[in-house]
């Protein structure tokens, strides 16, 4: 196996690596509400009152759900691609994807449900973090590290948290009516992946890598 090839394999083992680590921690903050109601109503009341807090602030709490999320993949994704030069942000992107769709296909084997719904979070998610992995790498190598920082998780952050929304919405309104906004979303949601992706490589190309913080640069 040539050099250039085990990099690439490590980078995909990174990138996993770390949204294993990313989704541990965001777990643990997504269920702070639940745990909350446990110790106010008791583990017996929990599913009544989280669909109740749900219903009550719908806007909220898909808030801040998503947000969670955005900000700890993207911030471990930052923190991966700070790691390998920039040939490699795609690829530990891919490891982010990996685990992702890993996590998808637990929950469609549970429900044992399979919808084009499914097919689309598969193709969201291949083309939305290898986009934003090679983003933020173009942050850092540009100095603006910061900008495409905040860029990358208000991005997710919009798209994890609609998704709750609309999970919401559907308790609320009509299915004519959420069939509606969910074309909508997954229309808006496919735009900025596509669009992520494609940007994502434009930027980094035009950029000249510089030492991580190993003092390591790209080979290849």
């Amino acid at each position: 196996m040539s050099s250039q090839r085990k990099e690439v394999l490590y980078s995909i083992g990174l990138g996993i690596l770390l949204m294993i680590g990313a989704i541990s921690i965001q777990s643990v903050l997504q269920s702070i509400p639940a745990v909350y109601l446990i110790v106010k109503y008791g583990l017996k009341e929990l599913p009544a009152k989280i669909v109740a807090l749900e219903v009550k602030y719908p806007l909220i709490y898909a808030i801040y759900i998503g947000t969670i999320a955005g900000a700890m993949q993207e911030l471990f994704k930052y923190l991966a691609v700070e790691l390998k030069p920039k040939v490699f942000a795609f690829w530990i992107g891919i490891g982010f994807s990996v685990v992702d769709i890993s996590v998808l296909s637990i929950d469609v084997a549970i429900i044992k449900v399979f919808t084009i719904f499914v097919l689309l979070n598969v193709i969201v998610s291949l083309s939305f973090h290898p986009g934003t992995a090679m983003m933020l790498k173009y942050g850092r190598l540009a100095n603006s590290k910061y900008l495409f920082l905040s860029i990358t998780i208000i991005l997710h952050s919009f798209i994890d948290g609609g998704l709750v929304f609309l999970d919401i919405l559907s308790i609320l309104v009509k299915p004519a009516v959420i069939n509606y906004y969910i074309n909508i979303y997954w229309s808006i949601v496919m735009l900025i992946s596509v669009s992520v992706l494609i940007l994502g490589w434009i930027f980094i190309n035009r950029v000249q890598d510089k030492p991580n913080i190993y003092g390591q640069t790209s080979q290849f």
